[in-house]
């Protein structure tokens, strides 16, 4: 789909308590299409199938990849771009209740910067996004990820700034979704925190 420069829309949180059905979310595609919005996002965590990753959305009411393309087409057909709103570094508390991911993670819900098999799982993300939506646009969250570096990562590597931490992630993250042709939205709150801190501690402030 055609890049737009000026969107208006709206992000359906799917991934909390009920994910929505298919024909709620395009009930409210045609209610937001018909009041001139021309963009969704649907924010899913873990709740979207993901090719190699069995576990991941199972036994969460999962987007299955046929009906993503479903919603997208009809997207589509009303002039409205369906762009994915994922998770690429925390928020996957859901995920870390399965031993098979255990590996995969810092600490909490944050998953283990520069281990190869996170980047292998983010890798299988982009792969699925890609062949269920047509927008080459996803937002990768990056948000809230405050005890970044602080457990196993620590353990691993020694204790270091979560700004390098978060710079070093994002650029693997968007290396890797630019195999497949995405272009990225994200929040800002960890970088705007860490460069805080970061600021600090150069000044020589105790934090």
């Amino acid at each position: 789909m055609k890049y737009q420069p000026n969107r208006l829309g709206t992000m359906i949180d799917c991934s909390r308590n009920a994910v929505a059905s298919v024909e709620s979310v395009k009930k409210w595609i045609d209610l937001t299409s018909s009041i001139g919005y021309n963009t969704l996002m649907l924010y899913t965590e873990d709740t979207y199938e993901v090719s190699g990753e069995p576990y991941f959305g199972y036994m969460r009411g999962r987007y299955s990849r046929e009906e993503l393309r479903g919603l997208d087409a009809y997207a589509k057909n009303k002039n409205m771009e369906l762009i994915p709103c994922i998770q690429t570094l925390a928020h996957l508390n859901a995920l870390n209740r399965w031993p098979e991911y255990k590996e995969h993670f810092d600490v909490d819900d944050i998953l283990l910067a520069q281990d190869e098999r996170v980047y292998l799982l983010i890798d299988h993300m982009f792969a699925t996004l890609a062949d269920s939506f047509t927008s080459r646009v996803v937002h990768i969250g990056m948000d809230e990820a405050h005890l970044l570096g602080r457990g196993r990562y620590a353990d691993l590597h020694g204790v270091e700034e979560r700004f390098g931490i978060m710079a070093r992630h994002l650029r693997r993250v968007c290396d890797i979704g630019e195999k497949y042709g995405f272009r990225f939205l994200m929040w800002s709150d960890m970088f705007f925190s860490a460069g805080i801190w970061r600021r600090l501690l150069q000044a020589g402030n105790d934090p």
